[in-house]
């Protein structure tokens, strides 16, 4: 009977380890994240593991090979409790496997000139203009405020899309 367990890979490797298991034959799962990053001075939606250095693999555990999948390019070893792996819940893998298609935007990206709303603070409820992207997760956006346009530093994640 295959059940599902978790590898412990070595650091920024699971995708390799990953396609050198399934090589193997073994059936595995890579749950990941869309991220906002700023890379090279630019900010860019980068896909990441959910679960940094760590893989799910589906074996049968009397019939499996852990000289293989211990010595896999990428592979640390068996994830262990008391010295015995540790089983992962099927209705769990099934979870991550349901939201693997999905399309998961965790922060809207805006456009300089786009029209936008301030979601939380004290200004939440006001129409505002974005501005300018500045740093990891803050911007610039130019609210009407006293008959002219004031500039504001907010979080980006306090801004949604009017």
């Amino acid at each position: 009977m295959t059940d599902w367990y978790l590898l412990h890979c070595k650091a920024r490797q699971e995708a390799r380890a990953k396609m050198h298991i399934e090589n193997q034959g073994y059936t595995t799962c890579l749950p990941t994240i869309r991220l906002q990053k700023t890379l090279r001075g630019k900010r860019q939606v980068v896909e990441e593991a959910l679960f940094p250095s760590y893989l799910f693999i589906q074996i049968d555990m009397e019939n499996a090979n852990f000289n293989s999948i211990r010595s896999t390019r990428g592979v640390n070893g068996f994830v262990r409790f008391g010295g015995i792996p540790s089983k992962i819940p099927q209705s769990v893998i099934e979870q991550f496997q349901a939201l693997e298609g999905q399309q998961t935007d965790p922060q809207a990206q805006f456009e300089a000139g786009a029209e936008v709303e301030i979601a939380e603070g004290p200004f939440a409820g006001l129409p505002a203009v974005y501005k300018i992207s500045k740093g990891d997760d803050r911007c610039l956006v130019l609210l009407e405020m006293m008959g002219k346009q004031q500039q504001l530093e907010l979080k980006e994640a306090a801004l949604k899309k009017r």
